[in-house]
């Protein structure tokens, strides 16, 4: 008796429900690279969420890319934040207010001290 040899089935549910795995990777790497959302992403592909989601838990290396992608237009922007602050004093100090709030930040908290707090609250008594 000849043994015959174990095929792997192609049975089962597709990627992308038969569409092409190259074109909806590359239309969602597109909407990922202008920083849209899953839902964009999955829109513009044409897929349902639960495939991209399925796609993504199968395909680590896929997940990281859409993960640097969408941090690509976050970059060129805080490019773009900082070679504008040599134009105008404005865009510094907006930058200095939001990454310094303590030093630069418009609202200073202005706390008293417990022990202070204490003493005037005694020479308060003591003035009738």
């Amino acid at each position: 008796m000849e043994q015959s040899k174990q095929r792997k089935s192609n049975a089962g549910r597709k990627w992308f429900d038969g569409k092409d795995e190259k074109a909806v990777v590359a239309k969602l790497e597109s909407v990922a690279a202008i920083d849209g959302s899953v839902e964009d992403m999955c829109s513009y592909a044409e897929i349902s969420r639960e495939s991209f989601f399925r796609y993504q838990r199968q395909h680590a290396i896929f997940r990281q890319r859409i993960e640097d992608l969408r941090q690509k237009p976050i970059l060129k922007a805080r490019n773009r934040l900082v070679q504008g602050i040599d134009e105008s004093f404005g865009n510094a100090m907006d930058y200095l207010k939001r990454k310094r709030k303590i030093e630069f930040g418009d609202n200073v908290a202005v706390g008293i001290d417990p022990t202070l707090q204490g003493l005037l609250e005694k020479a308060n008594k003591l003035i009738p």
